[in-house]
């Protein structure tokens, strides 16, 4: 991980990002949180409310290679529902999953359809 300012190199506004070593490293908890949320969303009867959205998921903040800045990055895509509703309400448990492994991710409404 690495102290970068926040979408470009001017601003005074920095986070600690994650790097593409440890991504790698992550792979296993990022499927198991991807899991948790699928099967809370099953549990919570597959529905498909609210708006149409593309890319909803969880971030992280991320620097990539040769990169100075972090940006963004969807590590975790939602269940397959279109509504940004029902998958807000069916991805606490995953990003408490992240969290108690002392990852701050958040989660990412995508963009209407």
């Amino acid at each position: 991980m690495k102290t970068v300012p926040k979408y470009h190199t001017s601003n005074t506004d920095t986070v600690l990002a994650y790097q593409p070593e440890d991504l790698e490293k992550l792979n296993g908890l990022f499927s198991e949180a991807k899991q948790l949320w699928l099967a809370t969303w099953e549990e919570q009867g597959r529905k498909d409310d609210g708006t149409c959205c593309l890319g909803k998921g969880i971030r992280i903040w991320f620097v990539g290679k040769r990169k100075r800045s972090a940006e963004l990055l969807t590590v975790i895509d939602s269940p397959p529902c279109q509504g940004n509703l029902s998958a807000s309400r069916s991805v606490g448990p995953a990003l408490e999953l992240l969290k108690s492994h002392g990852i701050e991710a958040r989660y990412f409404d995508g963009w209407m359809d």
